[in-house]
């Protein structure tokens, strides 16, 4: 296995710029080259310190769900949710299972931190005790101008735990930037592929019906991220989603940019594509009529906001409105003041048409993006 871990100052050929002096640091990197268990193993041993302050801080995980797991239902339902991983993605097990190795935390207490948001579902479907509604997409295509905007929400924690993965795998060729939750799979936040040239963000969706027999949404999430367009809608056509989410594909199709957007549930997916014009996605279906869904104010609140604004017509204004603060209550660009409990950890541009990804880690409208990076 060959691995590089880069610090700001010799990261000259992969970063940019950066910012910061605004007093933002860089997001860290973990650049590796290897198989799935030797690419787990290199970020769980890099970032142990990061998943370990992640797990302790989720109450729903330790107070609740481990218990869970030891009673005859949610230990078949363990077992079952393993099974199923190890029949469509065994690779993205074995990721879990170097990370947990180079972390020092047993496989299923990792692949269960995996599995949380369907157990949370069905477990705790109420506001509060549900994951934060993360996150907020705008895209903005056409007439040579190619953006799409991203505001990365979660729990405050994640502030100062999550990182950026660039892996390289050996077997399958996949070649990918991503932000990642710590201790969990990449592919629900926000990366791009530099295989198949396709930027990918999501927005977490809540679906009242779980299905337990089929694929736990973060490995959804990771192999479509390791996917080019055409091979993420054979995959969602033919793998079913135990919960559900929102994906964003930006891909080039004979040279002309679009975002498809996916919103995938236990029945399925609904694709809306945008490819001239202005588009924006939140927490909450909204081509999918038949998906009894939990629905949060701040997804509405937001939603609302976005309603009221001029159409965007230039990146400067996705820049503006992923910034927004003028709902008081709940903002589009989240601090986690109560009411709203959910926080704004990282926005990231991807100009399509300059090929770079510029990020943010305080409000894009107040800020200096932090790192600049390169999409080629």
């Amino acid at each position: 296995m060959t691995l590089f871990i880069f610090s700001l100052a010799v990261l000259s050929s992969f970063l940019l710029s950066s910012g910061a002096e605004e007093g933002f640091p860089p997001l860290p990197i973990l650049q590796t080259k290897g198989s799935h268990y030797q690419n787990g193993y290199s970020t769980g041993q890099l970032f142990q310190k990061q998943i370990l302050a992640a797990m302790e801080n989720n109450t729903f995980f330790n107070s609740r769900l481990l218990q869970y797991i030891t009673t005859d239902t949610g230990d078949s339902q363990f077992k079952g949710y393993l099974a199923t991983a190890e029949e469509h993605y065994p690779q993205y097990v074995d990721e879990i299972r170097g990370m947990a190795s180079g972390a020092n935390i047993t496989f299923n207490k990792l692949f269960l931190w995996n599995m949380k948001f369907e157990f949370n579902l069905m477990l705790e479907p109420r506001l509060h005790a549900l994951p934060p509604p993360a996150c907020s997409d705008l895209y903005l295509l056409g007439d040579s101008l190619d953006v799409m905007g991203h505001n990365e929400d979660g729990a405050a924690i994640l502030v100062s735990t999550g990182y950026l993965l660039n892996v390289t795998t050996v077997t399958g060729g996949e070649r990918f930037l991503a932000y990642c939750y710590p201790g969990e799979l990449c592919g629900n936040a926000f990366g791009y592929n530099y295989a198949t040239k396709t930027v990918v963000t999501c927005n977490a969706l809540f679906p009242k019906i779980i299905n337990t027999s089929a694929i736990g949404r973060n490995f959804l999430n990771r192999a479509l991220l390791g996917q080019s367009y055409s091979e993420a809608v054979t995959t969602l056509k033919h793998i079913q989603c135990s919960s559900g989410f929102s994906l964003n594909i930006g891909s080039s199709r004979k040279g002309v940019w679009s975002v498809s957007n996916f919103e995938v549930s236990s029945a399925g997916a609904v694709e809306t594509v945008y490819d001239n014009g202005y588009g924006f996605h939140f927490n909450s279906y909204l081509h999918s009529p038949d998906v009894a869904q939990y629905s949060d104010p701040s997804s509405h609140h937001r939603l609302t906001r976005i309603r009221s604004l001029p159409p965007a017509t230039r990146a400067e204004d996705i820049v503006d409105y992923l910034g927004d603060t003028e709902d008081t209550q709940y903002p589009i660009y989240r601090t986690a003041t109560p009411p709203d409990y959910g926080t704004t950890i990282a926005t990231a541009v991807f100009d399509l048409g300059k090929s770079v990804m510029i990020l943010y880690r305080g409000n894009p409208t107040l800020t200096k993006p932090v790192m600049t990076l390169p999409l080629d």
